[in-house]
């Protein structure tokens, strides 16, 4: 290019590539402080001369270019760092899950107060058996043996239902979970069909992307994702392998439970015994017939209720065989709370806990995701491993459930099998007697009609006095033999069996127990924290790599606003020149 018109357009180029550099400048400045926003750069080249286009070429060096263009406004952003953050915000954020409810689970034990806690109540209750020894006769002893066993269930039920109030956030958390992943997907999904769109129509795509980036950074924290990046900008999601989001598609992830199922089955039949009790007469036989079918579906889950009439007229009530129920009356009850100490704890948990799954893109079913397999991260994976963990390499609210359920077995049946063997202290005209429970624990006949005692239903929830106990303190059996008390010099029996009752705490180790549940805790909750706090360092500083390459400088930013303008004005002075140069050729030469 050598004409002066070809220099006019080379100069009209810089000025309008500076415009637009001092455009994207402006949007940067505009947006230092927004969320997610990813700082700009308009990209450019120089035009090539003319002659290049040509077949025939002039044989010569004296060309020169066209000016110059902006081939592109790209975003300045490492999809390598953020792969690192999304998988350290996965990984942190799993932990800060696990975290909080290790920290509860803490205070719930509350073994550093020295008035509270298990282990005082173990203690206040060994110690009030040890001054029982002294003198079995004093009622004031006896009763203070009665409170203080008393003091020591009502310890195990409300540690165990804190327990299990936790695990039923944590279960009510991976629904909630579930729903945030699920409404990101269906956002991504849409901005991919946004992106496709303005891609294909060749215009501006990345306010687009930084909102993309931005639902991807905020998905991670729920579930440890891959993604993968098209051509047209638009991105693939995958959790646990398994596609979520193609382009404007997105598989949905579900959450269910058998518990959830039979819930929904009682609550219909709880309103069906409401429909048949204020239906007319030849009403009542199609509704108990729909109620029927329903019932019948409850045994697809491996358990058996018992139907109950009465009460309430046409309504039935369903009871389990440990005594509560499902359905009562016009009132349905949580299958779950109901079954809690009817079932193993592994049982009870694969019962009772949410499970997840994803549709299949193909529309042929569901595909499960399970904690440690699919999902390896984010608060979906630390709800997931505190409702359904009982492994002792990665603790869960089970785990120590069933640790404090078999330390409560471990004292009821230790004490009552001592106890079975004493003998009450006559009272009321009773007679001294043997044979009694200390705590209550269900029992059976077998077919020899003996008295089959079943500890596995007993937890830690439901631990209490046996009714005779309860009833008075003179049926705690502290001798070794019948007591007759008017048989002179013998008429207050012995202390030997309570003596042994005593001596359970040392020979059994309920301490020993109690602090080996405390210290797994302990150190468990320890260890999560110390990872917790080593990937926040990390989220931190790849968070900073990202800020520092991606968010906006302003003294970068001032600087280039000059060195634009600057540029302008030089463009503008290059084509003022030009005008003069222009108007000598036009108007003066010649003269």
């Amino acid at each position: 290019m050598s004409t002066i018109f070809g220099s006019f357009e080379a100069a009209k180029s810089g000025l309008s590539t500076s415009l637009l550099q001092l455009n994207v400048t402006e949007q940067n400045i505009a947006n230092a402080n927004t969320k997610g926003y990813t700082r700009q750069r308009a990209i450019t080249s120089a035009k090539e001369p003319n002659s290049s286009n040509y077949l025939i070429a002039p044989r010569h060096s004296a060309l020169v270019g066209q000016g110059v263009e902006v081939t592109k406004v790209t975003q300045i952003r490492s999809q390598y760092l953020d792969a690192q953050y999304r998988k350290l915000s996965s990984d942190y954020f799993a932990g800060d899950a696990v975290d909080e409810a290790m920290t509860y689970l803490c205070g719930v034990l509350n073994e550093l107060d020295e008035d509270a806690g298990l282990t005082v109540a173990i203690k206040n209750f060994y110690s009030a058996l040890n001054t029982f020894t002294s003198d079995p006769s004093s009622r004031e002893y006896r009763t203070n043996v009665q409170q203080q066993a008393q003091a020591l269930t009502d310890t195990f039920n409300t540690i165990y239902n804190e327990m299990m109030s936790l695990w039923e956030d944590q279960n009510a958390s991976i629904k909630t979970d579930v729903e945030q992943i699920n409404a990101y997907a269906e956002k991504i999904a849409n901005l991919n069909l946004a992106i496709a769109r303005a891609t294909q129509a060749e215009a501006a795509t990345n306010d687009l992307k930084d909102e993309l980036n931005l639902l991807l950074d905020e998905l991670s924290e729920y579930v440890d994702i891959e993604f993968e990046f098209k051509a047209n900008d638009t991105v693939d999601v995958y959790v646990g392998g398994h596609l979520l989001v193609s382009g404007r598609y997105f598989n949905k992830l579900n959450v269910t439970s058998k518990a959830s199922e039979v819930d929904a089955i009682t609550a219909q039949i709880a309103q069906l015994n409401r429909r048949i009790m204020a239906a007319p007469e030849g009403e009542k036989e199609a509704v108990a017939l729909e109620r029927s079918a329903l019932i019948e579906k409850l045994a697809d889950y491996g358990f058996t209720v018992q139907e109950e009439t009465g009460g309430e007229e046409g309504a039935v009530s369903l009871k389990l065989p440990n005594g509560r129920y499902l359905v009562n009356g016009t009132q349905s009850f949580s299958s779950a709370q109901a079954m809690s100490d009817l079932l193993p704890m592994d049982q009870w948990v694969a019962f009772s806990q949410n499970t997840v799954s994803i549709d299949v893109a193909a529309g042929d079913g569901t595909e499960p995701l399970d904690f440690g397999g699919a999902v390896k991260g984010g608060r979906l994976y630390g709800h997931m491993r505190m409702a359904g963990s009982l492994d002792k390499d990665l603790q869960g609210i089970p785990f120590y459930m069933n640790e404090l359920n078999e330390l409560a077995r471990a004292i009821a049946q230790d004490i009552n099998d001592i106890h079975q063997q004493g003998y009450t202290y006559p009272y009321d005209g009773k007679e001294s007697r043997s044979g009694i429970n200390f705590f209550h624990v269900a029992s059976r006949q077998d077919e020899g009609g003996n008295t089959i005692y079943d500890y596995s239903t007993l937890t830690a929830g439901n631990l209490r006095l046996s009714d005779e106990v309860k009833e008075s303190p003179f049926n705690i059996a502290a001798s070794d033999k019948p007591i007759d008390l008017s048989a002179g010099s013998t008429e207050s029996g012995n202390n030997l069996n309570a003596r042994r009752l005593f001596e359970t705490l040392s020979q059994n180790g309920y301490y020993d127990r109690l602090n080996s549940i405390v210290a797994d805790l302990a150190i468990e909750t320890d260890t999560v924290q110390n990872i917790k706090t080593t990937k926040n360092t990390l989220l931190i500083s790849v968070d900073t790599q990202r800020q520092s390459l991606s968010s906006v400088s302003m003294d970068e930013e001032t600087t280039n606003l000059i060195m634009f303008q600057q540029t302008y004005n030089a463009c503008a002075r290059v084509v003022t020149t030009i005008s003069e140069m222009i108007d000598t050729l036009i108007n003066r030469m010649g003269v």
